[in-house]
């Protein structure tokens, strides 16, 4: 009984000392994670990232990071002063520079009082997920727009309108007030090479841009997001 239990105090010794390696071992991962996405994304402030502890006996025998999540605070979208947070799920990231991403999914949020401050639209406010209008005489009816993405534009689209609360079919509408709508508020966008734009979402948190690709040069990446 003796050897039995020095040998389950030995076990669990051994098991915490590998927990307590493991903990340090990503401490110390993610923090290059963030010096390397700092340094390889000069616009990039407020990072953090984190590293899945069950990866670790595979991140230290390989040559990559299997996968990694990375938040950014605050960075300025290419040809855009405003501030935006930045989501990235990022995976076989090379540990040799320059850094190759094997997949990467970003979603870069650009916040809701930019987007109703540069929306041409009078009295313009987020509900749920569409932007409410006011149009009509005298700002009478109320209109709502979801975005939509087509190649590397953003557009905002009619979802519905009503007049003193009185709903109208938006499909009764002329298709000129439709595009004069889309052309109001068109924007294009700098989609990096390699990555695709693949949705577009509004929140009360902002417009949501989600870009995806593969193979992607980090430091590439920096110079044209």
């Amino acid at each position: 009984m003796k050897r039995k239990h020095l040998a389950l105090i030995a076990t669990t010794s051994a098991f915490v000392l590998f927990g307590a390696g493991a903990f340090t071992t990503q401490a110390l991962m993610t923090s290059r994670i963030e010096k390397r996405i700092n340094t390889e994304l000069p616009k990039a402030s407020d990072v953090t990232a984190s590293v899945p502890l069950v990866d670790m006996p595979q991140n230290l025998t390989s040559d990559s990071i299997k996968s990694a999540e990375i938040n950014i605070g605050s960075y300025s979208l290419k040809g855009s002063k405003a501030k935006s947070s930045i989501a990235i799920s990022a995976n076989n990231i090379s540990k040799s520079k320059p850094t190759l991403v094997g997949s990467l999914n970003i979603t870069a949020t650009i916040p809701a009082a930019t987007i109703i401050k540069s929306a041409e639209f009078e009295n313009a406010e987020i509900v749920g997920n569409a932007l409410q209008v006011s149009v009509g005489a005298s700002g009478l009816g109320q209109a709502l727009l979801t975005p939509k993405f087509s190649n590397n534009a953003i557009y905002f689209q009619l979802q519905s309108i009503s007049i003193l609360g009185n709903p109208i079919p938006s499909s009764s509408l002329p298709a000129d007030i439709q595009n004069q709508i889309k052309s109001k508020s068109i924007r294009e966008i700098s989609v990096p090479k390699g990555l695709k734009l693949k949705s577009v979402s509004l929140s009360s948190k902002g417009l949501s841009v989600n870009l995806q690709g593969s193979n992607i040069q980090l430091g590439k990446l920096g110079l044209t997001l």
